[in-house]
């Protein structure tokens, strides 16, 4: 029992102390049942000899729960069980011959009792098989006991460290998340600065203000969140409006926007900062190589018991994600992955002009009174 602990162990002990003193008892009682159906007591060596029977009975029983303890191991039941047959035999030998040398002095000291020799040898094997029998039956039930604690015990140990899993694997999943909320594209701010930087250098200090003013209150929507927290989507269309104020400084009129949002889709409830990486998209690839003005367009829609979320430009399809879906749209796509599983889906793929995203997510709709108050 070396992968028992001792807590273990000692239930064990008590448990298998409680059912020895019970099995002997029971003993007892039949012993006593014909003497109190018939009115008449034992003759006193009768009686001490059986007590001693028990009590002998009783204390090597230790030794049987001892090997059967020994076994806890093995997976094998037959093997358990045949583990025991030498220490049943050996045990009840030992009991015939105590109650044939001691138990027979006893009674022919208080009793007077002189049986002959095939009695004697007639009581030494019913003793025998009387003591056989009963090490067999608390063999058995030791073995059934110390089976059902250490099962449960191990079933115990299994469930808790598969709730240490599944929070670890949660505190994996959150870190994941986390560290894909936070993940700015660097373009963006390099963009940002450097607009700012031509803008103090060219004298339009009040735009070059303006523009970092934006920027700071963008930043602190979108890192001040939590990013497992769920927001609606009326509060993610503000973290892009103040994303798309910066955006309008650098590019003016060759930014056009297009929002499309029915208002009872407005409380529907997404992933923080989960749109702004295809605005961004868009921008960059969409807006920024051409000189002539390009109009992105968001939409958001309800299919079933989806979301469904469009964003779309009509820049130049030959020039954008020339390396595939890029560091945003993958970002995005692993976030839904992890949150929604199956269902979270995004779909991207040029146009004959410009390009479209499409995110669909499972809908979830609160009130805007309730996600305003929260």
């Amino acid at each position: 029992m070396k992968d028992i602990d001792v807590g273990l162990k000692s239930e064990l002990f008590r448990q298998a102390l409680f059912l020895t003193l019970a099995v002997w008892g029971l003993d007892t009682l039949l012993f006593a049942l014909p003497y109190i159906a018939t009115g008449k007591p034992p003759l006193p060596g009768v009686l001490a000899s059986h007590f001693l029977f028990m009590s002998l009975g009783a204390v090597l029983s230790g030794l049987v729960y001892v090997r059967a303890a020994r076994t806890a191991r093995d997976d094998d039941r037959p093997v358990r069980f045949a583990v025991l047959v030498p220490s049943v035999v050996g045990l009840g030998l030992v009991m015939a011959a105590c109650d044939l040398v001691i138990g027979g002095h006893m009674r022919a000291v208080l009793d007077g009792a002189h049986p002959a020799v095939r009695a004697i040898a007639a009581r030494g094997v019913s003793q025998f098989m009387v003591g056989a029998w009963m090490f067999a039956l608390l063999g058995a039930l030791y073995l059934m006991m110390i089976a059902v604690r250490v099962t449960r015990e191990r079933d115990q140990q299994l469930a808790d460290a598969r709730a240490q899993a599944l929070a670890a694997e949660g505190q994996a999943s959150a870190a994941r998340l986390a560290a894909l909320r936070y993940q700015l594209n660097p373009h963006f701010l390099f963009n940002t600065l450097n607009a700012v930087s031509a803008s103090v250098i060219t004298g339009r200090n009040e735009e070059a203000e303006s523009m970092l003013a934006r920027l700071a209150e963008f930043l602190r929507l979108t890192l001040a969140a939590d990013p497992q927290a769920m927001i609606t989507l009326d509060d993610e269309l503000a973290t892009l409006q103040a994303y798309l104020e910066i955006e309008s400084v650098r590019f003016r009129d060759r930014l056009g926007l297009e929002f499309s949002c029915p208002a009872e889709l407005r409380g529907a409830l997404v992933p923080s900062f989960i749109l702004q990486p295809l605005i961004e998209n868009a921008v960059k690839h969409g807006v920024a190589p051409t000189s002539r003005p390009v109009t992105i367009r968001l939409e958001a829609s309800r299919d079933g018991d989806d979301l469904v979320v469009i964003v779309e430009d009509d820049g130049e399809a030959a020039v954008q994600h020339v390396g595939g879906m890029g560091v945003g749209l993958t970002n995005v796509r692993q976030r839904l992955e992890v949150l929604y599983g199956p269902r979270g889906v995004l779909q991207a793929a040029p146009r004959e002009r410009g390009f479209l995203v499409l995110i669909r997510i499972p809908l979830k709709l609160e009130t805007l009174s309730r996600a305003r108050a929260a």
